[in-house]
This record gives C-alpha cells, sequence and structure tokens, in this order.
C-alpha cells in the first residue's frame, strides 16, 4: 500500500490528520507529489515532517516559485503574497535555512515509481505528464480534448499520478473526467489507461474543506477524505498576515 500526498501547501495541521488516517492502513511508503509549500503559515514545519515521513517527494510549482522568482510567471497575486512571505519565513541568508534550501532545490517535477512485488510501474508529476511543473488538467476538460489526449501520449506508463489543481478524480482515456467524492474507490481495469488526480492535502478545491490524499495497492485507488482542525489552520494564516481569502477558502474548500 503506498500512500500519495500532493500539495500540502504550509498546512500543518492537515498533513499532520492526514498522517495519522494512515495509520489505519498498511502503508509501506509515502510519496508527496509537490508543493510542500505556498499559501499556509507553516512552511518549515511541513517541509521538515515532509522529509522525515516521505520515500520520495517531487517539486511543485510553489517549490520551484519559491527558489527561482522567474516560476511566478502566471501566479495571482495571492500566491506571489504567500511566496514572497515563505521566502522571508525561511530567509536563506541565516545557516539553519540552508539544509532546507538545499533539499527543496534537489527535487525534481516528474519520477517514475516501480513499487517491486511484480506491480507494473508507473508516473508520478506534479501536474502533468506533458507539462510535470504547471500544465493545469482541470475537471472541466473533456476527455476527448486535445491537452488530455496529448497527455495520454506523453505519459511513460498506463497510470499516472498527478495533483496540481486541488481536485481528485481521474481522466480513463476516453473518458471526462470523474470527480472523487468522499472514500471513493477506482477499481483499474487492465489495459486501460489513466490519468489520476490525489486531491489536495493543504488546500482542496473541490467543496470539501476535508484533506484529501490517495492509497494505491497495484489494483485499485482509493481516495480518502479528513477532517482536520480548518479553523486552527486558518487562524495561523490570519495572524501571519497572509492574505484573508487564503485563510477563508479552508473552511469552505474553495
Amino acid at each position: 500500500m503506498i500512500a500519495l500526498i500532493s500539495d500540502l501547501h504550509s498546512n500543518l495541521e492537515a498533513l499532520e490528520a492526514a498522517l495519522r488516517d494512515m495509520e489505519s492502513f498498511s502503508v509501506r511508503s509515502i510519496i508527496c507529489l509537490g508543493d510542500v509549500v505556498g499559501y499556509g503559515a507553516n512552511p518549515r514545519e511541513v517541509i521538515q515532517k515532509t522529509r522525515e515521513v516521505c520515500d520520495y517527494v517531487l517539486q511543485g510549482n510553489h517549490d520551484a516559485a519559491l527558489l527561482d522568482e522567474r516560476d511566478t510567471r502566471g501566479f495571482n497575486e495571492r500566491a506571489l503574497l504567500a511566496i514572497d512571505w515563505t521566502r522571508r519565513s525561511l530567509d536563506p541568508e541565516l545557516e539553519q535555512h540552508w539544509e532546507l534550501w538545499d533539499w527543496l532545490g534537489e527535487l525534481h517535477p516528474s519520477m517514475e515509481l516501480h513499487p517491486g512485488n511484480g506491480a507494473e510501474a508507473v508516473q508520478l508529476v506534479h501536474a502533468s505528464p506533458r507539462e510535470p511543473l504547471s500544465e493545469y488538467l482541470l475537471p472541466n476538460l473533456g476527455g476527448g480534448t486535445s491537452k488530455v489526449q496529448a497527455n495520454f501520449e506523453a505519459a511513460h506508463h498506463r497510470i499516472s499520478f498527478f495533483g496540481h489543481t486541488h481536485h481528485p478524480g481521474y481522466f480513463a482515456e476516453g473518458q471526462d473526467f470523474t470527480r472523487a467524492v468522499g472514500h471513493d474507490e477506482l477499481r483499474l481495469e487492465a489495459n486501460r489507461r489513466y490519468l489520476i488526480n490525489v486531491g489536495s492535502i493543504g488546500q482542496p478545491r473541490d467543496g470539501d474543506s476535508r484533506a484529501a490524499y490517495a492509497l494505491f495497492d497495484g489494483e485499485a485507488v482509493r481516495w480518502r477524505r479528513v477532517e482536520y482542525d480548518t479553523q486552527a489552520a486558518s487562524r495561523r494564516i490570519g495572524e501571519a498576515g497572509l492574505p484573508e481569502s487564503l485563510a477563508a477558502r479552508l473552511l469552505v474548500g474553495r
């Protein structure tokens, strides 16, 4: 059993709740698909916890933007303010933060995972197989659109996992996006190709404020929705002086 998490966005309360939930399952590996930082008020603690518990971590577009301002292209004002605040919070001039910056700089937005025990290899990306760092595979895209088809063609393996949009669910080749609601399960069909979004731990946007992640055992994907103290996470954002809208959206999952 592999747990796939993504888009933590410096939300410590949500990450800790998801990790507690995983204790109920025989999880042998935790993999993060990126965006460890951004938006939330606990970047240092979330980085440290992610390094501690995850076997592999990908680079997300917010992680890249923290490292290089040129990667903030396309960011809205709230995202830019949050990245600037995070950079100040993790002051790279302080020696105590150097290890964290070095670790972030070693991340990549895509990898292949070979689970072993005869299970087939899968592709892991932050955003999409075609553009692993920043392309949006939004749930309103039709399965027959050129963007979705191009990503199936670009995928290295039959099954690809991604995050980035904060909407759990999947594209089965030839079909529109299927939203994962609650603790939905997808039984993987042999010889069918999939693009699977694991959802967001730190900032869900599908109208469900609970943290979202996915469990994968080679035969099925099971999404988990986990309640956490959204009030505390929201309050931390306000106390940090980050945009109020970033605090408010956690309460409604938008």
